[in-house]
């Protein structure tokens, strides 16, 4: 046994160095493609707007918590994308959209939240979506302003990531293992659009449930974040049914 765990130990030390070298040699690799990563810390900051300018004063304390960490998640997806570790980076981006669901739950449904704390209130992320389907104020609102029935689908997709249940999400291969972090271009390309696809979403959903704080000339400066993600083509509709003017870059 004393062997067996002097070897184990020396392979300790090797599997360290390897993933020091590993980590500064992705991170060096993927730095031809830092505006990707720029625009990616964009749509990020449409998160912190959110945060600074409705969130902190709209909800209680204990819904906020969730989408802090919903922003920690996106954060982290960033980072993982930063150095190739591509299906840690889409499975934290389905968090971002569990922790969403979770404060926009929550801030309506404070005791259900006491017992969510005292590990009584257990809700699966599919009923936390028909919540928000059957809510009124989604209800009233066309879907594709809403983003619900794409929030449904894009959970989906990265359900598959944080399950392994399609091989696009894998990192290895027959050749390669250990694949901690690829440098790969493609598998960043595929991680863009997850998250161009996140952010949108939880933009859309956040600028539905809060329409009131958004109009006429309120708050320009959120407005103009959020402007960043949602698509031009949304802007004039928003603004004839909303009184939401948004910015054209």
């Amino acid at each position: 046994m004393q062997y067996l765990k002097k070897e184990l130990k020396k392979h300790f030390s090797d599997f360290q160095d390897n993933l020091k070298k590993e980590y500064v040699r992705a991170f060096a690799d993927l730095e031809t493609e830092e505006l990707q990563y720029l625009e990616s810390y964009e749509r990020l900051s449409t998160l912190e707007a959110w945060r600074a300018y409705i969130l902190e004063q709209a909800i209680d304390s204990n819904s906020l918590d969730f989408f802090i960490e919903a922003q920690n998640d996106a954060l982290l997806s960033h980072a993982w994308a930063r150095i190739g570790s591509w299906r840690p980076a889409l499975q934290a981006l389905r968090s971002v959209l569990e922790n969403t669901l979770f404060c926009l739950y929550y801030k309506d449904h404070p005791v259900e939240y006491i017992l969510w704390e005292q590990g009584q209130d257990k809700i699966a992320t599919s009923e936390l979506i028909n919540y928000l389907a059957k809510h009124p104020q989604y209800q009233s609102v066309d879907d594709k302003i809403t983003y619900v029935s794409r929030l449904k689908k894009e959970y989906s997709t990265l359900s598959k990531a944080v399950h392994g249940s399609s091989k696009g999400f894998r990192m290895t291969s027959s050749t390669r293992f250990p694949a901690l972090m690829v440098a790969d271009s493609i598998k960043l390309s595929q991680w863009v659009a997850r998250e161009k696809q996140v952010i949108l979403i939880v933009n859309q959903l956040l600028l539905t449930m809060f329409i009131e704080y958004l109009q006429g000339t309120k708050l320009r400066d959120l407005r103009k974040s959020i402007s960043l993600v949602i698509p031009h083509k949304l802007h004039d509709e928003i603004k004839e049914k909303f009184n939401i003017h948004l910015f054209k870059a």
